[in-house]
């Protein structure tokens, strides 16, 4: 595991807490076996002692240049920018040479971006926390990011998305280093759901507007307030000035969406806002935010949330 300042202490003690009860259940579920599931430590650039996000002092046990035997390296999140992090020329070679050794290098939240900056990801999928998805389109264009993936299982490289992720994380590798009754065991111990496998339930959409485009904006702000209403593409597009073809265009490569799909992900979003926050029936919410049909809109709501509408109310419903 390594350690660097302002790096999250719950994304290393959660991994290394699940990674010892590993130990323990597969003591308990193979006694006759000395092996343990794994062994563990904290590795620093210079070997010396860092400050986690919480102010906590993070001991490592050696420096990057006395290990090389590792079969598995986990990167953790940070708070913050990671921009000091990522001039961090030592760790980033480090990183290099190890998967040139094939270790399987896995990182969970803003890690991810390690791992892109030192060329581990160019051509492959990956996924970080959804909050720093422009950020890291942005930078690393070569990258395939799923950000709606909770887990990308690359072989020589796993990524895991939120902060929360790394417990997933640690789960995903207990199962596929030890075995998924020896994973369900610790998630069942520490009360984790192991089914989670999507990051998109957490996402909000917030919809992209600091990209310059003024015809293309313009139109954004008029769906803010009439996106419950019909929306006609030829519309749009004469509101916004521009003739249709240019307009589709440029308001994908603003925006990231057509205008429908960007339609439709503001009003599954206010349909996730009124399934937490009220207990208006499903009929009711279908209808708020522009759809007649409840069982398209039950459709189309799976489709981009990764789970029903009755599941996503479940899950983050707001206690009264």
């Amino acid at each position: 595991m390594i350690a660097y300042d302002n790096c999250l202490l719950s994304g290393i003690a959660s991994q290394l807490d699940l990674f010892t009860i590993a130990n323990w259940e597969k003591r308990r579920q193979q006694p006759q076996l000395k092996e343990p599931f794994c062994r563990h430590e904290i590795v620093t650039a210079g070997g010396l002692p860092v400050t986690s996000f919480n102010r906590m002092p993070v001991m490592p046990k050696r420096a990057l240049k006395e290990c090389q035997d590792a079969d598995l390296i986990l990167v953790p999140g940070m708070m913050g920018r990671p921009d000091q992090l990522l001039q961090q020329e030592e760790l980033l070679d480090w990183l290099r040479q190890q998967s040139r050794r094939d270790a399987v290098i896995a990182s969970a939240c803003s890690g991810a971006f390690l791992l892109a900056e030192a060329g581990l990801l160019d051509g492959c999928p990956a996924t970080t926390h959804w909050q720093l998805a422009e950020r890291f389109k942005q930078r690393y264009p070569k990258v395939d990011l799923q950000i709606d993936r909770l887990l990308v299982d690359g072989e020589h490289y796993l990524c895991a998305g939120g902060t929360s992720a790394h417990q997933d994380l640690a789960l995903y590798l207990i199962e596929k280093f030890g075995s998924a009754q020896l994973a369900k065991a610790c998630a069942r111990m520490m009360l984790i759901d192991y089914s989670r496998r999507e990051q998109a339930p957490f996402i909000n959409f917030r919809g992209r507007k600091n990209h310059g485009d003024e015809p293309v904006l313009k139109v954004q702000q008029w769906l803010d307030k009439n996106y419950r209403g019909k929306v006609v593409v030829k519309e749009l597009a004469r509101y916004s000035g521009l003739n249709e073809r240019t307009f589709l265009r440029r308001f994908r490569k603003a925006t990231g969406e057509t205008p429908l799909e960007y339609v439709q992900r503001m009003r599954i979003e206010q349909a996730k806002r009124l399934l937490a926050g009220s207990e208006w029936l499903l009929e009711e919410i279908t209808k708020t935010v522009g759809y007649e049909d409840v069982s398209s809109f039950r459709r189309l709501f799976k489709q981009i949330v990764g789970v029903s509408p009755t599941v996503y109310r479940q899950r983050f419903s707001t206690l009264r």
